[in-house]
């Protein structure tokens, strides 16, 4: 399959594993970027105005030193040193910043990265994304420039402790993440690999919105303990398994009902099915009967339709 640049793009794969919903996804990935962002706060302002810093203060400086000069020596000295502070301290401010990302010394293993307000399986599940892309043997990522013209990185790249950020969708976000020679890449990054075999590779089961998966909206699993740990389970009658199934799904639904979140929300009876044969077997363990196998009940169905 022939994958363009948006296919290859490192957001969208990272939306594609985070949660089977891009919506939820992307709503994810961007409040632990936004939270990153209010946390290192005016800190990325040092970069804004370092270039004006350099063009406008320093002429001025070295203009009013040569105009004064002569009138008074010592303030001509000092308007000399101060356009070259204003030369010096802007690029020892962003060395600061630079530093701050990857640390001093030689650029050898990856910082601890910045997570703000992300679970510990999305934390999980990006560091795995990005110790795949910092391996020796991991594929090549790049960006266009607006010419057209493809650029590689280097993997040290993501070594940074703010290289969440670079998975941010605005240009202006990704540039606070410098790279290890102190630039900025304001393109978004893509992958030279195929994306689906990245994903394989990865292996990393995405969120589900609703049901079962790496992560649940609804709480399935503290419904089948207090559901299995109730006596009444003994009552409801095993042998029929439909009015049975009928059964475990209502009060499935009252647990649901009676723990239900701010949302209001409550699973709908597909959501719940797998949850319902689950305890459908426990069911029949406990009563001592052997539940029905499911291609059995299927061929039945099938036989009584026919």
């Amino acid at each position: 399959m022939d994958w363009n640049d948006e296919d290859r793009s490192l957001r969208r794969i990272v939306l594609r594993f985070l949660n089977e919903s891009e919506e939820l996804a992307r709503e994810e990935l961007d409040k632990i970027i936004q939270a990153i962002e209010e946390y290192i706060g005016h800190q990325p302002l040092i970069q804004s105005w370092t270039i004006p810093t350099i063009i406008i203060f320093t002429p001025i400086f070295l203009i009013f030193s040569i105009l004064l000069a002569p009138a008074s020596k010592l303030l001509g000295n000092s308007l000399f040193v101060a356009a070259l502070a204003a030369c010096l301290l802007p690029l020892f401010m962003v060395w600061r910043w630079h530093r701050n990302q990857y640390g001093t010394g030689r650029l050898r293993k990856p910082r601890e990265a910045l997570y703000l307000g992300a679970s510990e399986e999305t934390i999980a599940a990006l560091e795995k994304l990005f110790a795949y892309l910092q391996r020796e043997d991991g594929p090549k990522l790049y960006y266009r420039d607006k010419h057209g013209k493809q650029h590689f990185l280097n993997r040290r790249n993501f070594f940074g402790s703010l290289r969440v950020l670079l998975l941010s969708e605005f240009s202006s976000v990704r540039e606070l993440c410098l790279t290890p020679t102190g630039g900025r890449i304001a393109a978004a990054i893509k992958i030279d690999a195929d994306p689906a075999e990245v994903l394989k590779i990865l292996a990393i089961k995405p969120k589900r919105p609703a049901g079962h998966g790496r992560y649940a909206k609804y709480p399935y699993a503290d419904a089948l303990v207090s559901f299995l740990g109730d006596s009444d389970i003994l009552s409801i009658d095993a042998t029929r398994q439909e009015m049975a199934n009928t059964a475990i799904r209502r009060r499935l639904n009252s647990f649901f009902v009676e723990h239900v979140d701010d949302s209001g929300a409550v699973p709908r009876a597909d959501q719940v099915q797998e949850l319902v044969r689950k305890i459908y077997v426990r069911l029949c363990h406990l009563q001592g009967r052997r539940p029905e196998p499911e291609i059995t009940r299927k061929r039945k169905t099938d036989a009584v339709t026919q």
